[in-house]
């Protein structure tokens, strides 16, 4: 049986909450500016369109296959052609949870990432009422979906030197629930009792800089001259 996840993509619901999660981001792109990002997608079927942000340009990728992508180029997920610390934003939408490999792409996303860079990933919620509803609409297109709590990502970034900021939950509690007036308006909840249960959940990451402090010098001759008391008692005249 051959493969067809544009079928799952295209379902009212997962397209629903994917342009849902698009509009949770719309407030925190606002804020971030530099010169190059990177958007990766599940599907080329997915939502392509970013919230606005002051990036200068930005690429787009999207998962063809558990090892490939494509869109502005093709590659490996676990090799991607972009130079190291180049990019102040990241943003995977339900990209890791189909490769066979998720943790190299991972890495990639690490490395690709410029110091302070903001990475925001998102994923279908493995605890929600949404799980059994997925894993049967993955098996319809014959396709593996392999979704994964926000914390088991949380500890992965941490190990690549990203620092989750904030966790999010976002959409209804199911794929059947409509959303009510109150979650159009405000795309994630905060309940600690709900929020926990919405179809997808949503990593605020920053890539930290480097903790290593240069060491200082020795004090220079002109230092020396000018602050004579830095002087070795060597050299210094004897009364």
């Amino acid at each position: 049986m051959s493969s067809d996840s544009s079928t799952f993509y295209a379902s009212t619901p997962v397209r629903q909450l994917l342009a849902l999660e698009l509009t949770a981001l719309t407030p925190i792109l606002g804020g971030v500016y530099g010169n190059f990002g990177l958007f990766m997608r599940a599907h080329v079927d997915a939502p392509t369109d970013l919230p606005p942000h002051l990036l200068g340009s930005t690429l787009t990728l999207a998962v063809d296959g558990p090892r490939s992508c494509a869109g502005s180029l093709r590659c490996a997920p676990s090799s991607l052609p972009l130079a190291s610390e180049s990019c102040k934003l990241v943003v995977a939408q339900h990209a890791l949870e189909r490769l066979d490999d998720p943790l190299e792409c991972a890495a990639e996303f690490a490395r690709v990432l410029a110091p302070e860079g903001i990475a925001l990933v998102l994923g279908f919620n493995p605890l929600s009422l949404w799980r059994p509803w997925l894993a049967g609409k993955a098996r319809s297109a014959a396709f593996t979906l392999r979704p994964q709590s926000a914390q088991s990502w949380q500890q992965v970034l941490a190990r690549q030197g990203i620092e989750t900021l904030q966790t999010r939950f976002l959409g209804a509690m199911s794929p059947w629930q409509r959303g009510s007036a109150r979650r159009e308006s405000t795309p994630y909840e905060r309940r600690p009792l709900f929020g926990r249960v919405g179809g997808s959940w949503l990593l605020l990451a920053r890539k930290r800089r480097s903790a290593l402090t240069p060491l200082r010098l020795r004090s220079g001759t002109r230092e020396l001259a000018i602050n004579p008391r830095l002087a070795p008692g060597a050299h210094r005249e004897c009364a």
